[in-house]
């Protein structure tokens, strides 16, 4: 018998927009992994079939979370998240509209 932590994630993908509830999962993970001062700067994150894309105005930032890829995907990828991160694209520019 498994435990709910263990099933949760993947019974919520399954139910109709569970993939954005998780997503929404790992953007907030994400904020959470940068810190409050680098997240207000990312003007967007969504997770795309395992793919974290973020969109910033600030080159330098860009830059700098492409350095740091490798850690930040480690840490977006702890088990009770649900959700596996397998890359971080960061795109510079303004968040596109919805």
């Amino acid at each position: 018998m498994d435990k709910l932590g263990n099933i949760l994630p993947k019974v919520l993908r399954r139910q109709p927009g569970g993939g954005r509830l998780m997503g929404g999962q790992v953007a907030a993970a994400f904020r959470v992994v940068v810190g409050p001062d680098v997240a207000v700067l990312c003007d967007e994150v969504e997770l795309r079939s395992g793919t974290l894309l973020v969109t910033t105005a600030n080159p330098a930032l860009a830059h700098q979370l492409r350095l740091d890829a490798e850690t930040i995907i480690a840490r977006l990828n702890r088990p009770e998240l649900g959700r596996k991160v397998r890359t971080l694209r960061v795109r510079i520019g303004r968040a596109t509209p919805q």
